[in-house]
């Protein structure tokens, strides 16, 4: 019987309802903070968060650090309270080593919210790097994250159940930092040796709606082969920032399963440029439809990654219960059966993260 590690012992897959496989609780993203080059503003964007902030922060978020760092435990557990209150069994938990991970605060919101939750090994992209990755060989790395998931996380005795998400970042014709392959690749031998899941940041330029990114993930995909992953247990993240084409040549390739989990994620940054931003929801229900009419319902996951403070129901956002309160209904009226939700919400990440079937 398959089996999923969560942060407070291993549980049978079949009893992990619906899941979300791409979540944020203590993000720490300060490596991607861009502040305004006006002194003046610069000191008004370092202002507290506040509802009088939400319409600038949601303008340009990247330019409020506050935003961009989970720092009140409290507030995340009531916030991912309400998946659980619509439903929702479980959550993957993307937070790294480098960008927040908390063992202790993973456990604690399990316990309070009686979610599932499941820890990840690895590193995300290189300005978050620890300064020991840029020294380690990929077999250290690999090991480092190999003993993360059959062993526990530093002396906690969590062990880790997924992979990722890993970090690739650079200029829009560039696929990674080198130091960013080398944790790819690592990431590709420990899914080998030990089956777990594993998921990608894909280097994807936020862009103007209409504007097309480049697409790096044959690259991607051809190194995690390479090191001998499994590509049924990959899934590449973010995938509503990129056409449906995209998506479809990844499942076509032999990738186990695409993620749209950016609902709900409907800011910009436009320090980065006007117009520059998040896919709106409607664009990625459409992907979602027209996968599912392909016949791929049983490749695609749904997620509210939750990796700004705006995302927040406190601060105005949809939240962690969005694709369960929201996203599902859309879906319905636009034509999804019963049967496709719960492939997509259930099945779908029950298959992708249990090990041992």
């Amino acid at each position: 019987m398959a089996t999923v590690q969560t942060v407070l012992g291993p549980v049978d897959a079949a009893d992990l309802g619906a899941t979300m496989s791409h979540v944020h609780l203590t993000l720490d993203i300060s490596c991607w903070y861009m502040p305004p080059e006006d002194p003046a503003a610069r000191r008004d964007a370092e202002m507290d968060f506040s509802i009088e902030r939400l319409g600038a922060i949601r303008r340009n978020g990247l330019s409020y650090q506050r935003n961009l760092h989970q720092d009140d435990v409290a507030l995340t557990t009531r916030e991912v309270a309400e998946f659980k209150k619509h439903g929702g069994g479980a959550i993957v938990d993307m937070d790294l080593e480098g960008i927040g991970r908390s063992v202790d605060a993973m456990v604690e919101i399990s316990r309070a919210t009686g979610l599932h939750v499941i820890a990840s090994t690895g590193w995300y992209i290189q300005g978050a790097h620890p300064s020991f990755v840029a020294d380690k060989s990929v077999e250290e790395l690999a090991d480092i994250m190999t003993g993360e998931i059959l062993e526990g996380i530093g002396t906690s005795g969590v062990r880790a159940g997924n992979i990722g998400e890993i970090g690739l970042s650079g200029m829009p014709d560039v696929p990674f930092h080198p130091h960013e392959e080398k944790v790819l690749r690592a990431a590709g031998r420990a899914q080998k040796a030990t089956g777990a899941s594993l998921t990608i940041h894909p280097n994807a330029h936020l862009t103007i709606y209409g504007e097309t990114p480049v697409d790096h993930f044959p690259t991607y995909i051809d190194i995690l082969e390479k090191e001998g992953a499994d590509l049924a247990k990959v899934y590449p993240s973010h995938l509503g920032l990129f056409p449906v084409s995209t998506a479809r040549k990844l499942l076509e390739r032999g990738v186990g399963f695409v993620s749209y989990d950016h609902f709900g994620h409907e800011e910009y940054c436009e320090i980065l440029g006007p117009g520059r931003g998040f896919t709106p929801d409607r664009i990625e229900v459409e992907s979602v439809m027209n996968l599912v009419g392909e016949g791929f319902a049983d490749r695609i996951l749904l997620g509210a990654e939750v990796g700004w403070k705006t995302c927040y129901k406190a601060n105005g956002g949809w939240g962690y219960s969005h694709v369960l309160e929201n996203i599902v209904p859309w879906l319905r009226a636009c034509g999804a059966t019963a049967d496709q939700i719960h492939t997509m919400t259930v099945d779908n990440p029950r298959r992708l993260h249990g090990i041992g079937a």
